[in-house]
C-alpha cells in the first residue's frame, strides 16, 4: 500500500496573481490561500509552508508526538507570518489559510486554520473533514441559515480564523486511519466556492491519474468562472493505483484510530458523531489561552463566543476585508464588514458616505440597494456607486455629464 499525490494551482480567470500555494513532500502535504493584496498574500502563503517543509519526512514514535509536531509547525507558521508582517510595512495586514496533513504509516494527521478544506472520498461517500472558520459557518451552526443559504451567502468569504492575524491561534487537529481506495483532497475555496461537492466527487471517482484529476478540478472551477485562485492537492491510498505521481512511506504506527479536533463552542460533538464511521476516536480540545479551560460555559454564553471569535483577536481585520454598498440615512454609502449584528454589536461600519441621495437612485434599483451590493474592494465599491442607475434628468444622472462612464466599467462581486 502506498500514498500517491499530485497538486495543481491556477490564478483563475479573474485575478492576475496567484496568492495560493501548496506543498507536496514525502510525508507532508499542504494548501495555503494567502490574502493581503499585491504581493503580501503570496508572501504569507509561501511563508506559512516553510515550517511544514522542515518536518517533512521525519518519523515519530507515536501518534501523539506526530500530532504535536504538526500542530507546532502550524503555530510556528503563524509566528513567522506575524513577524514578517511586523518587520515589513508593505506586508502589513497579510494572512493566510493553512490546511495540512502528515502521512504516518497507515494514518493521516490533519491540522487546519481558515476556510481551505480537506475532503475524504471513501467507498463512494464524499465528506468534508475540516470545518470552515467563517462567519457564515457560525450562522449555520447557530441555526440562523441553512447549508444551502450558506453556499450563496454574500459574506461567505469572511473568515474568523487565519494564520498571521494574531500572535496566538487555535488549530483544529485530527487523525484518520486510511483504508484501501481512500482519496483525500486538500483545496482552496477557489475550487469549493464555485464547484459543487457532487461534481468534485464525480471527478475523483473517475480514477484518472492523480495529476490529471487535479487538472480537471481546476478546469471545472475555471469553467464556472474562476473568480478566485484555485489550488488542489490529491492523495490516493491504494496498492494498485492508476499511476504514481509522488509517494512517501514512513514508520508504521500501531494502536486504534483517534480523532482529535479543536472547536469553538459545543459544535464539536455533532461533528464527531458524523465522523464515527471512519473509526474509533477520542476527542480533546487544545489551544493557547486560558479561555480553553472554560469551554463548558460557552454553551450558555453563545453570543460571547461569537463576538469573541469575530471581533477579538483580529476579527475586525477580517471583517475589514469585506466591502459592500448600502444605505446610510438618506444617502448611498460604502461599508466594511458584514450586514449583520450579534445582539447590540454591529458587524459593519460606514467607510464613505457618497453625495448620491436615495431620491436620485432609479426606483427599480432601490430594492437591490437595500439588500446591499457586495464589492471586492473600496475602488470597486466607488465604481458601483458611480455607475448606479439614476433618476432621469437628475443632477446625479451620468447622462447629464459631458463624459459619461462606460457601462462596462461597473464591477460587482459574484
Amino acid at each position: 500500500m502506498k500514498l500517491f499525490a499530485a497538486g495543481h494551482t491556477d490564478p483563475g480567470r479573474v485575478r492576475s496573481s496567484n496568492e495560493d500555494a501548496y506543498f507536496i513532500g514525502d510525508s507532508i502535504f499542504a494548501v495555503a490561500d494567502g490574502m493581503g493584496g499585491h504581493v503580501a498574500g503570496e508572501v504569507a502563503s509561501a511563508t506559512a509552508l516553510g515550517p511544514l517543509e522542515e518536518i517533512d519526512a521525519k518519523v515519530y514514535p507515536d501518534g501523539a508526538t506526530a500530532i504535536h509536531a504538526l500542530e507546532e509547525a502550524i503555530q510556528q507558521a503563524n509566528v513567522e507570518v506575524v513577524t514578517k508582517a511586523q518587520d515589513r510595512p508593505e506586508y502589513e495586514g497579510m494572512g493566510t489559510t493553512l490546511t495540512a496533513l502528515m502521512f504516518e504509516g497507515q494514518r493521516i494527521h490533519f491540522a487546519h486554520v481558515g476556510d481551505s478544506r480537506a475532503y475524504l472520498l471513501r467507498e463512494g461517500q464524499f465528506n468534508q473533514l475540516t470545518r470552515d472558520h467563517t462567519f457564515v459557518q457560525q450562522l449555520v451552526e447557530e441555526g440562523r441559515i441553512s447549508e444551502e443559504e450558506a453556499a450563496v451567502h454574500p459574506r461567505r468569504s469572511v473568515i474568523t480564523r487565519a494564520i498571521g492575524v494574531t500572535e496566538q491561534i487555535d488549530v483544529d487537529v485530527m487523525t484518520l486511519d486510511l483504508e484501501q481506495g481512500d482519496q483525500l483532497l486538500l483545496c482552496s475555496d477557489g475550487l469549493t466556492g464555485v464547484v459543487a461537492d457532487e461534481e468534485i466527487a464525480g471527478i475523483l471517482s473517475d480514477l484518472d491519474q492523480p495529476a490529471r484529476t487535479v487538472e480537471r478540478l481546476v478546469q471545472a472551477a475555471n469553467h464556472a468562472g474562476g473568480p478566485d485562485n484555485i489550488t488542489a492537492v490529491l492523495l490516493r491510498w491504494d496498492e494498485t493505483p492508476t499511476g504514481p505521481d509522488r509517494s512517501g512511506t514512513t514508520a508504521d504506527m500501531s494502536g486504534p484510530a483517534i480523532l482529535v479536533h479543536t472547536r469553538q463552542g459545543e459544535n464539536a460533538e455533532a461533528w464527531v458523531q458524523g465522523m464515527r464511521r471512519f473509526g474509533s476516536f477520542t476527542s480533546r480540545r487544545r489551544g493557547t489561552g486560558p479561555h480553553h479551560h472554560r469551554r463548558r460555559l460557552l454553551v450558555i454564553l453563545v453570543s460571547i463566543v461569537i463576538v469573541g471569535s469575530v471581533l477579538v483577536g483580529g476579527g475586525r481585520w477580517l471583517l475589514g476585508r469585506s466591502w459592500y454598498v448600502g444605505i446610510e440615512g438618506d444617502r448611498v454609502a460604502i461599508f466594511q464588514g458584514v450586514d449583520a449584528s450579534i445582539g447590540p454589536i454591529e458587524l459593519h461600519w460606514v467607510v464613505e458616505q457618497s453625495d448620491l441621495a436615495l431620491d436620485q437612485v432609479a426606483p427599480f434599483f432601490l430594492d437591490r440597494l437595500e439588500s446591499t451590493i457586495a464589492a471586492p474592494s473600496l475602488t470597486d465599491a466607488r465604481r458601483i456607486i458611480e455607475t448606479m442607475p439614476r433618476v432621469a434628468g437628475s443632477a446625479a444622472d451620468p447622462a447629464q455629464t459631458e463624459e459619461p462612464s462606460p457601462a462596462g466599467d461597473a464591477t460587482t462581486s459574484p
